[in-house]
C-alpha cells in the first residue's frame, strides 16, 4: 500500500478561495465560506382564494383565515407561517407572535391587573386589536415611523388574510 502525502495550497489570509469558473472552493474544511443568501420572496397583492395556475398546471388553493375570530395560539402559528414565507420581517413576527395569554404567569400578573384569566384558545378580533395599536402609536409615538410602518404592514397583511381577493377569471 502506497501512502501519498496531501498538502493543501496556501490560503489567502486564511479565507477560502473560490474559483469563479468552477464555483468550487479550496478549503481546509474549517474555513467559513461566504454564501450569498437569496432575498426573501416578495408578496405582491392579496392572497388568492381560488384555484390558481402557477404555470405548472397544478391548481393551488389558499383559503381565507378569519382574522376577526382567531385564537392567540392560532395567530402565533400564522405569524410563524408569514415569517417563513417572507411576507413579514423578523420584528413584525416578534410583534405578532408575542401573545401574553400564552405565558404561564399571565393570571398572576397581567390577568390580575385587568381581572381576566388566560384563555389562549378564546377567539379574538386581531384586526381590531392591531388597528387600535396603530392608532395608539400614531397618537403617542408619531416620531417612531419605523414601528408605525411595521404595524401598518401587519394590519394590511391581516386584512388580506381575512378577506383575500380572487384575481383569477
Amino acid at each position: 500500500m502506497k501512502i501519498t502525502q496531501f498538502t493543501l495550497p496556501p490560503m489567502q489570509s486564511d479565507r477560502a478561495v473560490i474559483d469563479a469558473a468552477t464555483g468550487r472552493g479550496v478549503t481546509t474544511g474549517r474555513d467559513l465560506v461566504p454564501v450569498r443568501k437569496n432575498p426573501p420572496p416578495v408578496v405582491l397583492g392579496a392572497r388568492m382564494d381560488g384555484p390558481v395556475d402557477r404555470g405548472g398546471g397544478d391548481g393551488t388553493r389558499a383559503a381565507a383565515i378569519d382574522m376577526r375570530n382567531i385564537s392567540p395560539r392560532k395567530i402565533l402559528e400564522t405569524g410563524y407561517d408569514l415569517y417563513t414565507i417572507g411576507a413579514i420581517g423578523w420584528e413584525e413576527y416578534e410583534m405578532l407572535a408575542f401573545q401574553p395569554e400564552l405565558h404561564p404567569g399571565y393570571d398572576a400578573t397581567i390577568g390580575a391587573l385587568v381581572g381576566n384569566t388566560a384563555d389562549p384558545n378564546q377567539p379574538q378580533d386581531f384586526i381590531d386589536l392591531w388597528e387600535k395599536k396603530l392608532t395608539f402609536e400614531r397618537r403617542y409615538s408619531p416620531d417612531n415611523t419605523r414601528r408605525i410602518r411595521q404595524i401598518e404592514h401587519l394590519v394590511s397583511i391581516l386584512r388580506q388574510l381575512d378577506n383575500p381577493t380572487n384575481l383569477v377569471a
